[in-house]
């Protein structure tokens, strides 16, 4: 069940990717000809679509890290690396959408 579950969302993320990278291109041909109308669509379109990807990024991190010290009971070296990894995928994207706001506020 875990594996079609994976598999599901290895597919979904991976068709919401490449219908966000075909989608920047086309916000940034807009951008030269209209700035404020790219910023609206890239805060409406895209900004959401990020947002939902760093929520399931510090849900599944959060979820390592959880696990990572459940680990460290017994394996102390795995569970310490599960729960680094698991730090670093929900802080990331965290980092990631607190620069694109900051950015986005500039302009």
């Amino acid at each position: 069940m875990a594996v079609i579950v994976w598999a599901i969302g290895a597919v979904a993320g991976t068709i919401a990717v490449w219908w966000l990278s075909s989608y920047l291109g086309t916000l940034t041909a807009l951008a030269r000809t209209d700035r404020e109308a790219s910023l609206h669509l890239f805060r409406t379109r895209v900004l959401p679509a990020l947002i939902a990807v760093v929520l399931v990024a510090v849900v599944s991190g959060t979820l390592l890290v959880r696990h990572g010290l459940r680990v460290m009971r017994s394996a102390r070296g795995l569970g310490t690396f599960f729960a680094c990894a698991g730090f670093v995928l929900a802080s990331v994207p965290l980092l990631t959408l607190a620069l694109v706001l900051w950015i986005l506020r500039g302009a």
